[in-house]
């Protein structure tokens, strides 16, 4: 088993009258089947699957669209949309047990990286 550190610091003093900034970190127990850092050209089609869903157990799942133009949609396997990444966004967030995910881009091809970890 090994163990990833996720820390998000969200600082926003524009949008709300009371500035808003906080940081959470978390060390999470990973352990395989995991996937390191990798380039995927994301393309308009359909059935562009990330993470498998016939392989049981949570995955924490990163991804970030590296496109300075269009953006990229992630979905279910059953092609249920939850995610749009525009340029330069990422997310970071686990995958539920028996979900896998796809990514399809929406006007062009993309590149993405990204990234996954089983959960321990």
């Amino acid at each position: 088993m090994g163990t990833l550190t996720a820390t998000l610091s969200l600082t926003d003093s524009t949008t709300f009258s009371d500035e808003v900034s906080f940081s959470v970190t978390d060390t999470l127990t990973t352990t395989a089947p995991a996937q390191s850092l990798t380039l995927a050209t994301i393309t308009t089609a359909d059935d562009q699957e990330l993470v498998d869903n016939a392989v049981s157990g949570v995955r924490y799942f990163f991804a970030r669209n590296t496109d300075a133009t269009n953006f990229v949609i992630l979905q279910t396997t059953a092609s249920v949309q939850y995610a749009r990444l525009s340029p330069g966004e990422w997310c970071f967030f686990p995958v539920n047990d028996g979900n896998g995910l796809e990514a399809r881009a929406d006007t062009a091809s993309c590149i993405i990286e990204y990234a996954y970890w089983g959960k321990g």
